[in-house]
């Protein structure tokens, strides 16, 4: 296990990963897209069909701004990961941390939304 260990940190050092800003970049990317199902050409025509912008609130994506893969988790339930049929868009941070939340809770927001406590206090001291 040892042996293995100085073995991959060699290569790693070899390959610049650790040293090279832009090689790590690089390797970082394609990592990612790999763990979403996705190659470069596929990110980059999602990229374009949404217009360099996040699919659900649709302001462009500045230079160097983090994007995020956004994928069905009733599909793939692991959140780092997905099998590339599911994937949803490509979505900006607030976006991306605002749909998480409101999947998580749809069932509670519905709710309340259909029958909200403010309501009832309203209907009530109208017809009083």
């Amino acid at each position: 296990m040892q042996r293995a260990r100085e073995r991959n940190a060699t290569r790693a050092l070899i390959h610049g990963k650790r040293e090279n800003p832009v090689v790590k970049r690089r390797y970082m990317r394609v990592y990612r897209l790999a763990r979403y199902g996705l190659t470069q050409e596929l990110y980059d025509r999602l990229l374009e069909a949404q217009q360099h912008a996040c699919a659900m609130c649709h302001k462009p994506f500045a230079d160097g701004q983090p994007v995020f893969v956004d994928h069905d988790h009733a599909c793939c339930p692991d959140e780092k990961s997905s099998c590339g049929e599911c994937t949803r868009g490509l979505l900006d941070l607030s976006c991306n941390t605002a749909l998480g939340h409101i999947e998580r809770r749809y069932e509670l927001a519905r709710a309340y939304l259909d029958n909200p406590p403010g309501r009832l206090v309203m209907r009530a001291r109208h017809a009083a």
